[in-house]
């Protein structure tokens, strides 16, 4: 379909008067400055396990469904089943572990008006029986604006038998079918990865060696090359083994994850730059700190800090 001047007037000139709008905030000021959540586009987050992909994820769309109440669907065989994946968003939501054998675990009344919330705000996939291809994903959802895919390896890819060998050309297409997609029905959608190949470092401190894996980037993914041409928005995030250092020489923290925005599409909806955000296990959910105060999500908007659950 070719389109002209006339087609796209207003839109143009909604760019020419207020520029390309950036996405949805993501909660904390600290990744806004990068990346945002932008209508019809997806994101690929890379990070090697246990270093808080899937934690930021769940944390994006806590955040979005606490401002604005938008919804959300998840598949993530990752986390496990689907009642696993309700533990871990009601210990979001309410600060609280819910095993009653735990010290400080979320009461009966907590209990239940999280599950309520969850109800209301996400739709959970179920994946114990067999694995879902993003059409059969995508044809789940109805009035959720968001999609989490954690991780992409898990999904359904017997479509690619239709490209024979060459995975790295099904992956484009499937990128572009992605994309398309969310485009179409003005979502945004997730999609976790795992790094392929990585090499270890050594560096000596104090006489002490300590020995690690670097942060991900984007072709060090399995098929990373065909991904990342293909990538709306690409997040990498590392959490950095104790002992090393940042750029600047500052000891990172225990509880530190670093994340770098490696690509941001469309341009305006975020650019290239890295920061940190820091876990609080207790709570289970991200915080980060501006001039040495810690902000949990949308915190920083405040006049005053007020250390709540997310409803």
């Amino acid at each position: 379909m070719i389109k002209k001047f006339r087609d796209v007037e207003q839109k143009l000139d909604n760019i020419r008067k207020s520029g390309t709008p950036k996405g949805e905030p993501t909660g904390f000021t600290t990744l806004d400055n990068f990346y945002s959540l932008k209508e019809g586009s997806f994101t690929f987050i890379l990070a090697a396990p246990h270093n808080g992909k899937s934690e930021l994820s769940f944390d994006l769309l806590i955040n979005r469904a606490v401002k604005k109440g938008e919804k959300s669907i998840i598949c993530s065989p990752e986390t496990g089943g689907v009642e696993d994946i309700y533990a871990e968003l009601i210990h979001k939501c309410t600060g609280k572990k819910i095993y009653l054998s735990e010290n400080g675990h979320a009461n009966d009344k907590e209990y239940y008006k999280a599950v309520n919330w969850i109800d209301q705000y996400f739709s959970i996939v179920d994946t114990e029986e067999k694995a879902y291809s993003f059409d059969e994903l995508f044809g789940m959802v109805t009035d959720e604006k968001y999609v989490l895919a954690d991780p992409l390896n898990e999904m359904d890819h017997s479509a690619s038998k239709e490209h024979g060998t060459r995975q790295d050309l099904y992956l484009e297409d499937l990128c572009s079918k992605i994309r398309r997609w969310n485009k179409k029905h003005k979502k945004h959608t997730i999609i976790t990865l795992h790094p392929k190949d990585q090499t270890i470092k050594e560096e000596k401190i104090k006489g002490k060696t300590i020995r690690y894996y670097p942060m991900p980037f984007a072709r060090e993914a399995a098929y990373g090359q065909a991904l990342y041409r293909k990538a709306m928005g690409w997040i990498n995030m590392w959490r950095p083994t104790m002992g090393l250092k940042d750029d600047k020489g500052r000891l990172y923290e225990e509880n530190e994850v670093v994340f770098f925005v490696e690509k941001a599409r469309p341009k305006g909806s975020g650019m290239r730059g890295k920061g940190s955000l820091f876990l609080d296990t207790n709570r289970n959910c991200y915080y980060e700190k501006i001039n040495g105060v810690n902000y949990f999500a949308f915190q920083h908007e405040a006049s005053e800090i007020v250390f709540d659950t997310p409803f």
